[in-house]
């Protein structure tokens, strides 16, 4: 007597379907996590922009007299399919710094060219620079760890550490859960900042110091180094890698005037931070994306592995079946 060909076929069919759960979930899954190619989004700050000199004659203000500047910072990323491949997303950033009655004072255009699949910055592949580590996202399933920021002013990373797990609340959502991390870090400067020369002269260099008395003359001009001092706080949203809120982001630019003996000279801070509506807007706009992950990461896997304990079972049932004599 044979034993049921459909029950010996539907229990291999079932450990095959059964294999694929943990198939899907640590191999297939993964690689369909992508960016895709319809990001938008616009981020909002308020800030204030303090001048601790002059900008015209780089005289050295005193600190009752630095000039304060409120400001509001509007960033917007947009994708770029027609720029973008299938392993590389182009994401083109605007921002724009207003000041009182409109006035704009620190506005520019950027593309950055990131991988896919990890988010991290790539070069060439359209980018307006090499880049390296990463800026505009984290990328997907981030890690309570330490994680290299780029910083075009310096043309460097800097770790950006993880602090501690917190929540925070969107207009529909509540309690989501966000990763905190730590940015700080003083680098030499590529490009002078806020629009200052690499060369002054020597007057200006005798008023920035504030000594009247140096060995230099007055009309010669002279390469000067530029240094910034970063300190800020980030959160994430680790499933998807986005940053939902900048509590704070504190910039402050000197002249490094160590060659003379005058160590670092106070240029101006640029403090900004993200406003409350539009972090509930990001934490809305991550959490649009858990469906689809929860899908990937953990429905299609789970049923994978229901499906083949049902398929199992049945055959198993059939095949311990005692055939008819």
């Amino acid at each position: 007597m044979k034993r049921s060909k459909a029950g010996v076929v539907l229990i291999i069919i079932g450990i095959i379907v059964i294999a694929l759960a943990p198939i899907w979930k640590w191999a297939i899954g993964p690689q369909l996590l992508k960016l895709p190619d319809d990001i938008d989004t616009t981020s909002i700050y308020e800030g204030v922009l303090s001048l601790s000199v002059d900008p015209n004659s780089l005289a050295l203000l005193p600190p009752e007299l630095e000039v304060k500047v409120p400001l509001t910072i509007t960033r917007t990323d947009v994708s770029q399919p027609d720029l973008s491949t299938g392993s590389v997303a182009v994401v083109k950033e605007n921002v724009s710094a207003v000041g009182p009655g409109g006035k704009e004072f620190i506005t520019w255009e950027k593309f950055y060219a990131m991988d896919r699949k990890t988010a991290e910055n790539v070069p060439g592949n359209n980018s307006d620079m090499d880049r390296e580590g990463y800026f505009l996202l984290y990328g997907f399933g981030v890690k309570q760890e330490s994680y290299p920021i780029w910083d075009d002013d310096t043309m460097k990373t800097t770790d950006s550490e993880f602090v501690k797990e917190e929540t925070r609340d969107g207009f529909d959502n509540a309690d989501v859960p966000v990763y905190v991390f730590e940015v700080g870090g003083k680098d030499k400067m590529v490009e002078p900042p806020l629009g200052l020369p690499d060369k002054i002269s020597g007057a200006q260099i005798k008023a920035l110091i504030n000594n009247r008395a140096l060995p230099f003359n007055d009309t010669e001009m002279y390469k000067i180094d530029f240094l910034k001092d970063t300190q800020a706080t980030l959160v994430v949203e680790p499933r998807t890698g986005i940053i939902v809120d900048i509590p704070s982001y504190d910039e402050t630019y000197y002249v490094d005037a160590g060659a003379l003996g005058m160590g670092e000279i106070k240029l101006a801070n640029l403090l900004y931070r993200q406003t409350g509506e539009n972090v509930r807007e990001q934490i809305d706009d991550a959490a649009s994306f858990f469906g689809l992950l929860d899908m990937v990461q953990i429905w299609i896997p789970v049923i994978l592995l229901v499906v083949g304990l049902i398929i199992l079972i049945i055959g198993i049932a059939l095949f311990a079946r005692k055939p008819k004599a």
